[in-house]
């Protein structure tokens, strides 16, 4: 029985999708966000989101909250560590970006936090692969359907965020003894957003 604690607010964007398709697939699960009562750009948060974690014994974490200042990673590490510490089966999904694969100069530093995100990531994987009982993997996906983006970009083709939903349902339905390491995908561009050759 799948029991899952997710970062993000429940009526926005990607959460929102991934929390209807919770409830359709019957699965129990709780958001973590301000809304929820959650300040998670803050240590001592990060560590009772752990704790949290393990003393109610979810088994599903999904790491989805983009923050600033690294604080998905740190995140990421603290729910871990409990996790792991209390030696639970768990599997955690990490919402990266493709955008950590830029090719051009920038000062934006979203790629450069998504890009820690994989790295860390990774990190995990070769401990899964190692015997840990917490299997670990970043979804990436690019441009999706929220309300900003289709806003700053209304002519760039995007990956609708239901079906993000279901790549993370079919995460959650592979066998125990496999680990899916990464997923990365982007919308196929055409015209404008299309790169030359």
């Amino acid at each position: 029985m799948k029991k899952i604690l997710i970062t993000g607010n429940r009526d926005y964007g990607l959460c929102q999708a991934l929390c209807d398709m919770f409830e359709e697939n019957n699965f129990e699960y709780e958001c973590a966000s301000r809304a929820t009562g959650w300040q998670l750009d803050t240590y001592l948060e990060q560590v009772r989101l752990g704790n949290h974690f393990v003393e109610n014994e979810f088994n599903v974490f999904i790491n989805n909250s983009a923050m600033w200042k690294f604080h998905q990673v740190m995140i990421a590490e603290n729910v871990y560590n409990r996790a792991n510490d209390a030696d639970v089966h768990a599997h955690f999904i990490h919402m990266g970006s493709t955008a950590d694969t830029g090719v051009k100069g920038r000062t934006w530093r979203y790629p450069t936090e998504k890009k820690a995100l994989r790295d860390y990531n990774r990190d995990l994987t070769y401990m899964t692969a190692g015997g840990s009982n917490v299997k670990s993997t970043l979804l990436s996906p690019g441009s999706l359907t929220t309300e900003n983006v289709m806003k700053k970009h209304p002519d760039r083709q995007l990956i609708d965020v239901e079906y993000i939903a279901d790549v993370v349902l079919w995460l959650l339905n592979q066998p125990e003894y496999v680990n899916i390491n990464e997923i990365s995908l982007d919308p196929i561009q055409h015209g404008t957003y299309a790169r030359e050759r």
